[in-house]
């Protein structure tokens, strides 16, 4: 704080800067999420989607408290990806913090959220987990969570679509997708 304007806020330490990126995921520059939007450039994050042994994936609720989708389904976990820092490495992160876990994941591919909110190319991430009781979840993260079967979840969020964050609507798309191309190979 400058000793010249001591009422001064402190906005600056609450923003976040993140590698900002071009559509062919190419680093531009560092800024913030609006600076993403005022640039019409993109931030990255991760949305990993974790199956049992029964084939269900684990959903998330977000607590009401958070400012980005809160109270709304979604992945397993997840996050922006922070500067200098790969998708890969973000997901990882992203589990140990919201799950206390750390499986093999595979990468599933890229899907893009553009919305007056939100430019954000996202990169999904699948892990199966053996042992349910293994997960500690982080309660700022996530106020309750659950598995369920693919379809179910993609039922109910056709019945019901603003239950699930906007990201997750194209995480579950991407991972039927993927799911059903595995069955013909």
């Amino acid at each position: 704080m400058n000793p010249e304007t001591p009422n001064e806020p402190l906005d600056f330490i609450k923003k976040r800067f993140y590698d900002l990126v071009d559509n062919n995921d190419s680093i531009v520059t560092t800024g913030t999420k609006e600076d993403a939007r005022n640039l019409r450039l993109f931030t990255r994050s991760v949305h990993i989607l974790l199956e049992n042994q029964k084939g269900q994936i684990l959903i998330c609720k977000r607590p009401y408290r958070k400012k980005s989708y809160g109270g709304q389904i979604t992945s397993s976990a997840g996050g922006h990806v922070e500067q200098n820092e790969t998708y890969e490495k973000a997901a990882k992160r992203e589990l140990k913090e919201e799950l206390k876990i750390d499986p093999r994941l595979i990468d599933a591919g890229r899907f893009d959220v553009i919305s007056k909110k939100e430019r954000t190319l996202h990169r999904l991430f699948i892990g199966r987990i053996s042992d349910e009781n293994n997960i500690d979840v982080d309660a700022s993260e996530i106020s309750s969570y659950w598995f369920a079967r693919p379809l179910d979840i993609q039922e109910d969020l056709r019945e019901h679509p603003r239950k699930y964050a906007k990201p997750f609507h194209q995480a579950l798309a991407k991972y039927l997708g993927r799911r059903k191309l595995a069955e013909f190979s």
